[in-house]
Protein backbone atom coordinates (compact mmCIF):
# COMPACT_ATOMS: atom_id res chain seq x y z
CA UNK A 1 0.00 0.00 0.00
CA UNK A 2 1.47 3.06 -1.09
CA UNK A 3 0.89 6.58 0.57
CA UNK A 4 0.23 9.64 -1.91
CA UNK A 5 1.61 13.14 -0.29
CA UNK A 6 0.36 16.27 -1.79
CA UNK A 7 3.15 18.12 -3.59
CA UNK A 8 4.10 21.89 -2.11
CA UNK A 9 1.91 24.56 -3.50
CA UNK A 10 4.24 25.82 -6.89
CA UNK A 11 4.93 22.28 -7.91
CA UNK A 12 4.80 20.96 -11.20
CA UNK A 13 1.61 19.25 -10.58
CA UNK A 14 0.50 21.48 -8.03
CA UNK A 15 0.69 25.45 -9.61
CA UNK A 16 -0.35 28.01 -7.33
CA UNK A 17 -3.85 29.31 -7.21
CA UNK A 18 -5.63 26.52 -9.13
CA UNK A 19 -7.86 24.63 -7.60
CA UNK A 20 -9.29 21.16 -9.05
CA UNK A 21 -10.73 21.70 -12.16
CA UNK A 22 -14.34 20.09 -11.44
CA UNK A 23 -14.20 22.29 -7.74
CA UNK A 24 -16.69 25.15 -8.13
CA UNK A 25 -14.78 28.76 -7.31
CA UNK A 26 -14.85 31.85 -7.55
CA UNK A 27 -14.05 33.15 -11.50
CA UNK A 28 -14.31 35.85 -13.99
CA UNK A 29 -17.44 35.21 -15.40
CA UNK A 30 -17.34 38.36 -17.61
CA UNK A 31 -15.40 41.14 -19.13
CA UNK A 32 -17.10 44.16 -20.59
CA UNK A 33 -15.09 47.05 -21.59
CA UNK A 34 -16.42 50.66 -22.29
CA UNK A 35 -13.32 51.96 -23.41
CA UNK A 36 -9.89 51.37 -25.83
CA UNK A 37 -8.60 47.90 -23.59
CA UNK A 38 -9.75 44.54 -24.70
CA UNK A 39 -11.31 42.08 -22.55
CA UNK A 40 -8.31 40.34 -21.58
CA UNK A 41 -6.48 43.33 -21.22
CA UNK A 42 -8.55 44.22 -18.88
CA UNK A 43 -8.47 41.03 -16.52
CA UNK A 44 -4.96 41.37 -16.33
CA UNK A 45 -4.63 45.16 -15.74
CA UNK A 46 -7.15 44.68 -12.79
CA UNK A 47 -5.05 41.26 -11.79
CA UNK A 48 -2.64 43.54 -9.91
CA UNK A 49 -2.16 42.63 -6.60
CA UNK A 50 0.60 42.20 -4.03
CA UNK A 51 2.14 38.81 -3.89
CA UNK A 52 0.68 35.97 -1.72
CA UNK A 53 -2.95 37.91 -1.58
CA UNK A 54 -5.71 35.53 -0.76
CA UNK A 55 -8.52 37.51 -1.81
CA UNK A 56 -10.73 35.67 -4.35
CA UNK A 57 -11.27 38.33 -6.55
CA UNK A 58 -7.34 38.53 -6.72
CA UNK A 59 -7.26 34.81 -6.67
CA UNK A 60 -9.89 34.92 -9.48
CA UNK A 61 -8.32 37.52 -12.10
CA UNK A 62 -4.89 35.30 -12.00
CA UNK A 63 -6.45 31.95 -12.62
CA UNK A 64 -7.97 33.85 -15.57
CA UNK A 65 -4.82 35.30 -16.90
CA UNK A 66 -1.88 33.84 -18.04
CA UNK A 67 -0.24 37.17 -18.16
CA UNK A 68 -0.21 38.39 -14.06
CA UNK A 69 1.39 41.54 -14.18
CA UNK A 70 3.56 42.60 -10.86
CA UNK A 71 3.00 46.47 -9.74
CA UNK A 72 5.27 48.42 -8.63
CA UNK A 73 3.45 50.11 -6.46
CA UNK A 74 -0.40 48.93 -4.65
CA UNK A 75 -2.92 51.07 -2.26
CA UNK A 76 -5.39 48.48 -1.19
CA UNK A 77 -8.88 49.87 -0.63
CA UNK A 78 -10.46 51.29 3.00
CA UNK A 79 -14.40 52.03 3.86
CA UNK A 80 -13.57 55.09 3.36
CA UNK A 81 -12.13 54.52 -0.25
CA UNK A 82 -14.06 51.89 -1.72
CA UNK A 83 -10.90 51.31 -4.60
CA UNK A 84 -7.43 50.29 -4.55
CA UNK A 85 -4.76 51.59 -7.01
CA UNK A 86 -2.00 49.59 -8.42
CA UNK A 87 0.86 51.13 -10.51
CA UNK A 88 2.95 49.18 -13.27
CA UNK A 89 5.68 49.80 -15.71
CA UNK A 90 6.81 49.23 -18.96
CA UNK A 91 3.57 47.14 -19.48
CA UNK A 92 2.58 45.55 -22.98
CA UNK A 93 -0.25 47.12 -23.59
CA UNK A 94 -1.70 47.86 -26.97
CA UNK A 95 1.01 47.01 -29.37
CA UNK A 96 2.76 49.04 -27.12
CA UNK A 97 5.00 49.74 -23.83
CA UNK A 98 2.92 51.64 -21.00
CA UNK A 99 2.99 53.02 -17.35
CA UNK A 100 -0.43 52.87 -16.20
CA UNK A 101 -2.37 53.22 -12.88
CA UNK A 102 -4.97 51.02 -12.03
CA UNK A 103 -7.84 51.65 -9.96
CA UNK A 104 -9.98 48.64 -9.28
CA UNK A 105 -13.52 48.56 -6.77
CA UNK A 106 -16.63 50.02 -5.97
CA UNK A 107 -18.57 50.96 -9.41
CA UNK A 108 -20.23 53.85 -8.28
CA UNK A 109 -16.93 55.11 -6.38
CA UNK A 110 -15.00 54.63 -9.27
CA UNK A 111 -16.78 56.52 -11.62
CA UNK A 112 -17.10 59.40 -9.31
CA UNK A 113 -13.34 59.19 -9.58
CA UNK A 114 -12.73 59.11 -13.00
CA UNK A 115 -13.15 60.34 -16.47
CA UNK A 116 -16.41 58.88 -18.69
CA UNK A 117 -18.67 60.19 -21.04
CA UNK A 118 -22.51 59.71 -20.29
CA UNK A 119 -22.79 57.08 -22.85
CA UNK A 120 -19.63 54.82 -21.03
CA UNK A 121 -21.39 55.21 -17.43
CA UNK A 122 -25.07 53.75 -18.81
CA UNK A 123 -23.13 50.79 -20.91
CA UNK A 124 -21.16 50.22 -17.50
CA UNK A 125 -24.35 50.03 -14.88
CA UNK A 126 -26.48 48.54 -17.43
CA UNK A 127 -24.12 45.84 -17.43
CA UNK A 128 -23.30 45.63 -14.10
CA UNK A 129 -26.98 45.76 -13.85
CA UNK A 130 -27.40 42.74 -15.65
CA UNK A 131 -25.43 41.09 -13.81
CA UNK A 132 -26.03 41.28 -10.45
CA UNK A 133 -29.77 40.28 -11.38
CA UNK A 134 -28.44 37.05 -11.81
CA UNK A 135 -26.27 37.14 -8.38
CA UNK A 136 -23.53 38.13 -9.53
CA UNK A 137 -20.65 40.60 -7.56
CA UNK A 138 -19.17 43.60 -10.55
CA UNK A 139 -15.84 45.54 -10.43
CA UNK A 140 -15.17 48.58 -11.93
CA UNK A 141 -11.76 49.25 -13.29
CA UNK A 142 -10.18 52.88 -14.45
CA UNK A 143 -7.08 53.10 -15.88
CA UNK A 144 -4.80 56.19 -16.07
CA UNK A 145 -1.84 56.90 -18.39
CA UNK A 146 1.01 58.10 -16.30
CA UNK A 147 2.93 59.38 -19.40
CA UNK A 148 0.29 61.24 -19.99
CA UNK A 149 -0.25 65.36 -19.61
CA UNK A 150 -2.55 64.57 -17.10
CA UNK A 151 -1.10 61.32 -15.14
CA UNK A 152 -3.79 61.33 -12.40
CA UNK A 153 -6.62 61.60 -14.81
CA UNK A 154 -8.30 57.93 -14.52
CA UNK A 155 -10.76 56.73 -17.44
CA UNK A 156 -12.94 54.34 -16.99
CA UNK A 157 -12.17 51.19 -18.57
CA UNK A 158 -14.75 48.72 -17.36
CA UNK A 159 -16.88 46.37 -15.68
CA UNK A 160 -15.54 42.98 -14.65
CA UNK A 161 -18.42 40.27 -13.07
CA UNK A 162 -17.67 37.39 -10.89
CA UNK A 163 -19.41 34.57 -9.99
CA UNK A 164 -18.93 30.87 -8.44
CA UNK A 165 -18.68 28.03 -10.92
CA UNK A 166 -16.29 25.45 -12.96
CA UNK A 167 -12.41 27.58 -13.00
CA UNK A 168 -12.52 29.83 -15.57
CA UNK A 169 -9.47 30.61 -17.60
CA UNK A 170 -9.95 32.64 -21.19
CA UNK A 171 -13.55 33.92 -21.63
CA UNK A 172 -13.53 34.72 -25.38
CA UNK A 173 -13.28 31.85 -27.84
CA UNK A 174 -10.03 31.77 -29.65
CA UNK A 175 -9.06 30.04 -33.40
CA UNK A 176 -5.22 30.68 -34.44
CA UNK A 177 -5.40 34.29 -35.33
CA UNK A 178 -9.12 35.18 -34.54
CA UNK A 179 -11.59 35.83 -32.09
CA UNK A 180 -14.92 35.28 -31.56
CA UNK A 181 -16.86 38.66 -30.59
CA UNK A 182 -20.32 38.60 -29.22
CA UNK A 183 -22.75 41.17 -30.87
CA UNK A 184 -25.85 40.95 -31.60
CA UNK A 185 -27.68 40.24 -28.38
CA UNK A 186 -31.09 37.32 -28.98
CA UNK A 187 -33.72 40.20 -29.14
CA UNK A 188 -32.05 41.86 -31.60
CA UNK A 189 -32.22 38.46 -33.79
CA UNK A 190 -35.31 37.36 -33.04
CA UNK A 191 -36.56 40.90 -34.25
CA UNK A 192 -34.97 40.67 -37.21
CA UNK A 193 -36.12 37.37 -38.37
CA UNK A 194 -39.39 38.76 -37.22
CA UNK A 195 -39.36 41.72 -39.43
CA UNK A 196 -38.02 39.53 -42.89
CA UNK A 197 -41.37 37.11 -41.93
CA UNK A 198 -43.62 40.73 -41.81
CA UNK A 199 -42.00 41.87 -44.80
CA UNK A 200 -42.47 39.20 -46.80
CA UNK A 201 -46.48 38.67 -45.78
CA UNK A 202 -46.79 42.59 -46.23
CA UNK A 203 -45.24 42.80 -49.50
CA UNK A 204 -46.91 39.63 -51.29
CA UNK A 205 -50.28 40.95 -49.29
CA UNK A 206 -49.85 44.78 -50.32
CA UNK A 207 -48.72 43.77 -54.28
CA UNK A 208 -52.23 41.51 -54.33
CA UNK A 209 -53.97 44.12 -53.25
CA UNK A 210 -52.80 46.67 -56.23
CA UNK A 211 -52.48 43.76 -58.56
CA UNK A 212 -54.73 40.69 -58.16
CA UNK A 213 -52.81 38.20 -60.03
CA UNK A 214 -54.57 35.29 -59.52
CA UNK A 215 -57.70 34.14 -58.03
CA UNK A 216 -61.40 34.08 -59.65
CA UNK A 217 -62.21 37.62 -62.51
CA UNK A 218 -64.99 39.44 -61.96
CA UNK A 219 -67.19 37.56 -63.68
CA UNK A 220 -66.52 34.74 -61.61
CA UNK A 221 -67.72 34.28 -57.71
CA UNK A 222 -64.62 35.81 -55.81
CA UNK A 223 -65.58 34.66 -52.81
CA UNK A 224 -63.70 36.31 -50.15
CA UNK A 225 -60.23 36.17 -51.18
CA UNK A 226 -59.53 39.80 -51.16
CA UNK A 227 -61.03 40.34 -47.69
CA UNK A 228 -58.53 37.39 -46.79
CA UNK A 229 -55.92 38.80 -48.16
CA UNK A 230 -56.69 42.19 -46.71
CA UNK A 231 -56.85 40.69 -43.35
CA UNK A 232 -53.39 39.36 -43.79
CA UNK A 233 -52.18 42.82 -44.59
CA UNK A 234 -53.97 44.48 -42.17
CA UNK A 235 -52.59 42.55 -39.17
CA UNK A 236 -49.18 42.31 -40.40
CA UNK A 237 -48.81 46.06 -40.24
CA UNK A 238 -50.02 45.46 -37.02
CA UNK A 239 -47.20 43.54 -36.21
CA UNK A 240 -44.44 45.26 -37.92
CA UNK A 241 -45.65 48.55 -35.75
CA UNK A 242 -45.24 46.71 -32.53
CA UNK A 243 -42.23 45.23 -33.93
CA UNK A 244 -40.61 49.19 -34.53
CA UNK A 245 -41.74 50.41 -31.22
CA UNK A 246 -40.45 47.21 -29.87
CA UNK A 247 -36.63 48.14 -31.89
CA UNK A 248 -36.78 52.04 -30.81
CA UNK A 249 -37.43 50.84 -27.26
CA UNK A 250 -33.79 48.62 -27.13
CA UNK A 251 -32.27 52.23 -28.52
CA UNK A 252 -32.88 53.56 -24.97
CA UNK A 253 -32.74 50.56 -22.75
CA UNK A 254 -30.07 48.14 -24.68
CA UNK A 255 -26.51 47.60 -22.71
CA UNK A 256 -24.69 46.74 -26.05
CA UNK A 257 -23.25 50.02 -27.62
CA UNK A 258 -24.35 48.73 -31.45
CA UNK A 259 -27.83 48.59 -30.27
CA UNK A 260 -28.46 52.07 -28.80
CA UNK A 261 -29.94 55.35 -30.29
CA UNK A 262 -26.22 56.64 -30.89
CA UNK A 263 -25.84 54.13 -33.51
CA UNK A 264 -27.44 55.36 -35.40
CA UNK A 265 -25.97 58.51 -36.37
CA UNK A 266 -22.16 57.81 -37.21
CA UNK A 267 -20.53 61.67 -36.83
CA UNK A 268 -19.89 62.74 -33.63
CA UNK A 269 -16.20 63.77 -33.75
CA UNK A 270 -13.48 65.23 -36.35
CA UNK A 271 -12.37 61.54 -36.30
CA UNK A 272 -15.80 59.76 -36.77
CA UNK A 273 -16.23 62.19 -39.89
CA UNK A 274 -12.20 60.63 -41.34
CA UNK A 275 -13.67 57.18 -40.37
CA UNK A 276 -16.71 58.42 -42.60
CA UNK A 277 -14.37 59.40 -45.29
CA UNK A 278 -11.89 56.41 -45.15
CA UNK A 279 -15.08 54.36 -45.58
CA UNK A 280 -16.24 55.91 -48.18
CA UNK A 281 -12.59 55.70 -50.23
CA UNK A 282 -12.56 52.21 -49.64
CA UNK A 283 -16.34 51.55 -50.91
CA UNK A 284 -14.68 53.46 -53.91
CA UNK A 285 -11.59 51.44 -54.45
CA UNK A 286 -9.63 54.27 -53.54
CA UNK A 287 -8.00 52.73 -50.69
CA UNK A 288 -7.29 49.18 -50.07
CA UNK A 289 -8.21 49.03 -46.55
CA UNK A 290 -10.97 50.77 -44.76
CA UNK A 291 -11.11 51.41 -40.74
CA UNK A 292 -12.61 48.40 -39.05
CA UNK A 293 -15.41 48.36 -37.34
CA UNK A 294 -16.94 45.42 -35.32
CA UNK A 295 -20.55 46.53 -36.34
CA UNK A 296 -21.88 48.94 -38.73
CA UNK A 297 -19.68 51.04 -40.61
CA UNK A 298 -20.72 55.14 -40.96
CA UNK A 299 -22.02 54.66 -44.18
CA UNK A 300 -24.13 51.36 -42.97
CA UNK A 301 -25.27 53.58 -39.98
CA UNK A 302 -26.75 56.09 -42.27
CA UNK A 303 -28.34 53.29 -44.65
CA UNK A 304 -30.03 52.06 -41.79
CA UNK A 305 -31.38 55.01 -40.45
CA UNK A 306 -32.37 56.16 -43.77
CA UNK A 307 -34.58 52.92 -44.02
CA UNK A 308 -35.64 53.07 -40.91
CA UNK A 309 -37.24 56.11 -41.07
CA UNK A 310 -38.70 55.15 -44.55
CA UNK A 311 -40.20 52.37 -42.80
CA UNK A 312 -41.98 54.98 -40.56
CA UNK A 313 -43.08 56.77 -43.48
CA UNK A 314 -44.31 53.56 -44.85
CA UNK A 315 -46.27 52.79 -41.36
CA UNK A 316 -47.68 56.36 -41.36
CA UNK A 317 -49.13 55.97 -44.96
CA UNK A 318 -50.26 52.54 -44.54
CA UNK A 319 -52.32 54.20 -41.26
CA UNK A 320 -53.54 56.93 -43.09
CA UNK A 321 -55.52 54.42 -45.52
CA UNK A 322 -56.62 52.06 -42.91
CA UNK A 323 -58.20 55.12 -40.93
CA UNK A 324 -60.33 55.94 -43.61
CA UNK A 325 -62.68 53.07 -42.48
CA UNK A 326 -62.60 54.39 -39.36
CA UNK A 327 -63.43 57.86 -39.34
CA UNK A 328 -65.73 57.79 -35.99
CA UNK A 329 -61.96 56.81 -34.09
CA UNK A 330 -60.29 59.99 -33.11
CA UNK A 331 -56.89 58.43 -34.09
CA UNK A 332 -57.37 57.01 -37.22
CA UNK A 333 -59.31 60.19 -38.11
CA UNK A 334 -56.20 62.13 -36.81
CA UNK A 335 -53.79 59.61 -39.18
CA UNK A 336 -55.74 59.84 -41.99
CA UNK A 337 -55.16 63.76 -42.93
CA UNK A 338 -52.76 63.35 -45.24
CA UNK A 339 -54.91 61.33 -47.42
CA UNK A 340 -57.20 64.71 -47.33
CA UNK A 341 -54.06 66.95 -48.11
CA UNK A 342 -52.63 64.84 -50.97
CA UNK A 343 -55.87 62.43 -52.12
CA UNK A 344 -56.11 58.52 -52.16
CA UNK A 345 -54.68 57.82 -55.36
CA UNK A 346 -51.58 59.80 -54.34
CA UNK A 347 -50.54 58.14 -50.86
CA UNK A 348 -51.48 54.68 -52.26
CA UNK A 349 -49.01 55.46 -54.97
CA UNK A 350 -46.32 56.78 -52.52
CA UNK A 351 -46.78 53.58 -50.23
CA UNK A 352 -46.32 51.04 -53.63
CA UNK A 353 -43.17 53.11 -54.57
CA UNK A 354 -41.89 52.79 -51.16
CA UNK A 355 -42.47 48.76 -50.97
CA UNK A 356 -40.53 48.73 -54.22
CA UNK A 357 -37.62 50.64 -52.50
CA UNK A 358 -37.73 48.08 -49.64
CA UNK A 359 -37.22 45.48 -52.00
CA UNK A 360 -34.20 46.93 -53.71
CA UNK A 361 -32.77 47.46 -50.10
CA UNK A 362 -33.45 43.72 -49.18
CA UNK A 363 -31.77 42.61 -52.41
CA UNK A 364 -28.72 44.40 -51.93
CA UNK A 365 -28.54 43.98 -48.38
CA UNK A 366 -28.75 40.17 -49.26
CA UNK A 367 -25.73 40.18 -51.45
CA UNK A 368 -23.89 42.40 -49.45
CA UNK A 369 -24.05 40.29 -46.72
CA UNK A 370 -22.87 37.50 -48.40
CA UNK A 371 -20.31 39.41 -50.30
CA UNK A 372 -18.48 40.75 -47.09
CA UNK A 373 -18.99 37.35 -45.80
CA UNK A 374 -17.38 35.58 -48.02
CA UNK A 375 -14.35 38.54 -48.81
CA UNK A 376 -13.63 39.13 -45.11
CA UNK A 377 -13.99 35.58 -43.54
CA UNK A 378 -15.81 37.15 -40.21
CA UNK A 379 -19.24 35.16 -39.96
CA UNK A 380 -20.80 38.47 -40.61
CA UNK A 381 -24.19 36.19 -41.89
CA UNK A 382 -23.98 33.56 -39.23
CA UNK A 383 -23.96 36.20 -36.48
CA UNK A 384 -27.58 37.31 -37.13
CA UNK A 385 -28.03 33.06 -36.18
CA UNK A 386 -25.69 32.74 -33.21
CA UNK A 387 -24.66 36.68 -32.14
CA UNK A 388 -21.43 36.47 -32.76
CA UNK A 389 -18.47 37.72 -35.58
CA UNK A 390 -14.96 36.24 -35.99
CA UNK A 391 -12.35 39.23 -36.23
CA UNK A 392 -8.46 38.93 -36.49
CA UNK A 393 -6.66 38.70 -33.06
CA UNK A 394 -4.99 42.22 -31.69
CA UNK A 395 -7.47 44.39 -34.15
CA UNK A 396 -8.19 47.47 -33.14
CA UNK A 397 -11.70 48.38 -34.61
CA UNK A 398 -12.76 52.16 -33.75
CA UNK A 399 -15.89 51.09 -32.48
CA UNK A 400 -14.94 48.68 -29.73
CA UNK A 401 -12.29 48.18 -27.45
CA UNK A 402 -9.34 46.05 -28.94
CA UNK A 403 -10.05 42.36 -29.80
CA UNK A 404 -7.84 39.90 -28.05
Amino acid sequence: MTTQVPAPQGAPNNPPNQPPKDQPVLSVISSFPVDVYGQETLIRLASMSPEGSTDPIDLALRRTTDQTLVPESFDPGSAQRPFSIAAVLNAYVRSGRLNLSVMRGDLDAVIAASKSTREQKVLARKHAKSMEKVGRRTVAVAIADLDSEEPGQYQLAGVLSFGVCERRTRLAPTHPGYTRVELWPRALRFQHWLNVLLIIALSFTGYYIMDPFFGPNASQDTGFLMGTIRFIHIASGIGWIALGLWRLSLTVFAKERQMRWRSLWPIYNKQDLKNLLGTAQFYMFIKREGPQYVGHNGLQQLTYTGIYALCIVQMLTGLALYGLYEQGNWFFHLVSYPVHWFGIPGIRLFHAVVMFIIWAFVVIHVYLAFRADNLEDHGGVSSMINGAVWLPTGSMPVDASEIE
